[in-house]
């Protein structure tokens, strides 16, 4: 075909989009939807787009419809596929032709990006019940009709909001199924406007399982007990899961949070929505009762390991392997406690065939590592080298407080000239933008250098630092020896891990890298510790050094 007969095809077809109408003998498909609660069926939709269609002359090839669906849903089974097979080209039919807008689509952005799409790819959409005119001003009506559709939703949202708050607040239920242990007592509030009578649910308690519910909140309230044992006694669930939110309820009190505001009104004067199970009283104390339930460690969850090693110790295997850094985490024997070993997460998590780290005796990890820290790190020896050090670092830092408090007395003298030279320019001037710039900047640098000076004096009053006791040095070591042996678990591993970067785990050896003190390296180094089985299965020293950077 020449090109000048494509470009007027294609003028012709885009002449034919503007027009917002279809010529009789065209093919159309129809799309139709109906909302929950319409008193519109779809099989009235149906026969009455079959006769206006057939009064302008088009032919149906196929109807797409949706029972019982929002407009403002976009996962509509039958839209879906016809904006499917609408992709597919060539086109198949002239036309899409829809009962309304709103039934196509109620939120107006996907009103407009649907239609958009389906008028690029050729096909006209026209409406029965919206009126837009076929001339320029059809894009406006037709973006006027979609803002329209949407605030329709919203209105209609807010007044169902409006609507359901006013019959909780009359000690209604608003609907839905009711808590364990509530039933729906239905009453007659009024009559609709075609007679029909208005009903109102009223929650009651449930007499088929009233007594497992009261007997589930004495047994949390006497002896706070768990929630496997309240399952075991009352099965009001199928899980013990879900007792956790049926103790969080308020309803049980008679008290129903609605949109997060409590009914009735008059709650704390002891007006209640419904029959209560408990008193209000009674429910506070069992929330008191089951913090004490509760889990109270940090997260995440190694913060509150039973293990000594626990955030430490690395599975070596997988290191080579290059999966990761791979913790040990800790487990035991649920029958018999104290029987208490490491294992590589990568094993516990996924197949056994991915690592081959076997189970470790914590006591054969935990001995091996506190062994050696004993004798590297808490000793007389580095204690009291690290203080010297940390004292001389110090020192150096600081430099000379009499050469540092000259340098800032004379800085100071000169910031206070320049602020006297300042104020004389604006005496005899005036001030302007420059000059209030230049003084605040004056005056904000002599407050630092004032501020600066005066904790320098306070330093200097302190006096020389005082040389170090070694007695002391030696009862600070006794008290962490001590505490290494016999403290609690989280500062013993607070200990640990103020010296120990990491702890790997092979099948021949352990390595321990310690993190030693600024000082030992040019750029502070790590170092590794190798171990090795002995001939009695348990870890000796290697002796074996060597640096990583």
């Amino acid at each position: 075909m020449p090109r000048s007969s494509t470009v007027q095809r294609l003028k012709a077809q885009k002449q034919q989009q503007r027009r917002w109408d279809l010529p009789p003998g065209s093919h159309v498909w129809c799309y139709l939807r109906h909302s929950p609660g319409d008193m519109q069926t779809i099989d009235s939709q149906v026969l009455g787009m079959t006769d206006w269609c057939a009064g302008n002359g088009w032919i149906i090839d196929r109807m797409f419809t949706d029972e019982a669906l929002e407009g403002s849903r976009e996962d509509r089974d039958q839209f879906q596929e016809m904006i499917a097979f609408a992709r597919q080209g060539p086109r198949k039919v002239d036309g899409i032709a829809v009962w309304s807008f709103a039934r196509f689509a109620r939120d107006q952005l996907d009103a407009q990006f649907y239609k958009a799409e389906l008028r690029k790819l050729g096909y006209a959409i026209v409406s029965k019940i919206d009126d837009v005119p076929n001339n320029e001003m059809a894009p406006i009506y037709e973006a006027f009709i979609d803002w329209k559709n949407q605030r329709f939703l919203e209105d209609l949202s807010a007044d169902v909001k409006r609507g359901q708050h006013f019959i909780v607040d009359k000690g209604y239920w608003p609907g839905g199924n009711p808590p364990v242990g509530f039933t729906v007592q239905k009453e007659q509030i009024g009559r609709r406007r075609n007679g029909d009578p208005r009903l109102a649910g009223r929650l009651v308690k449930d007499e088929a399982v009233a007594e497992q519910v009261e007997l589930a909140w004495k047994m949390k309230r006497e002896g706070n007990a768990s929630l496997q044992e309240i399952h075991e006694a009352t099965h009001l669930y199928s899980k013990r899961e879900h007792y956790s939110e049926f103790f969080n309820n308020l309803l049980y009190t008679g008290i129903f949070v609605y949109h997060g505001k409590r009914f009735p009104d008059g709650w704390e004067g002891g007006q209640r929505f419904c029959e209560s199970y408990v008193t209000l009283d009674e429910f506070l104390q069992i929330q008191q009762q089951r913090q004490s339930r509760t889990f109270t460690a940090t997260s995440p969850r190694r913060l509150a390991s039973a293990y000594l090693l626990t955030g430490l110790l690395r599975c070596g295997l997988c290191l080579d392997a290059e999966r990761g850094d791979a913790p040990m985490n800790g487990q035991c024997n649920p029958k018999f406690p104290t029987t208490r070993w490491y294992r590589c997460a990568t094993k516990m998590h996924g197949r056994g065939a991915d690592c081959a780290m076997p189970r470790t005796p914590t006591w054969y990890i935990e001995e091996a590592v506190c062994t050696d820290f004993v004798s590297r790190v808490l000793t007389v020896e580095y204690i009291h080298e690290s203080l010297q050090l940390a004292q001389t670092l110090a020192q150096e830092t600081h430099g000379d407080p009499a050469q540092q408090l000259a340098l800032l007395e004379k800085e100071i003298r000169e910031q206070r000239e320049k602020l006297s030279r300042l104020l004389s320019v604006i005496e005899r001037k005036g001030m302007n933008d420059l000059i209030e710039g230049q003084y605040d900047r004056a005056q904000a640098r002599y407050t630092a250098l004032t501020n600066q000076l005066a904790t320098l004096r306070a330093q200097e009053a302190k006096g020389t630092p005082q040389p170090i006791d070694r007695m002391k040095v030696e009862q600070y070591v006794r008290d962490m020896h001590t505490l290494l042996a016999e403290g609690p678990l989280e500062e013993r591993r607070d200990l640990l891990k103020h010296f120990i970067k990491r702890v790997v785990l092979y099948l021949d050896r352990v390595e321990i890298e310690y993190v030693f003190r600024l000082g030992d390296e040019p750029n502070g180094g790590t170092y590794v510790q190798h171990f090795a089985h002995d001939d009695n299965g348990g870890l000796r020293d290697g002796s074996l050094w060597g640096h990583r950077p």
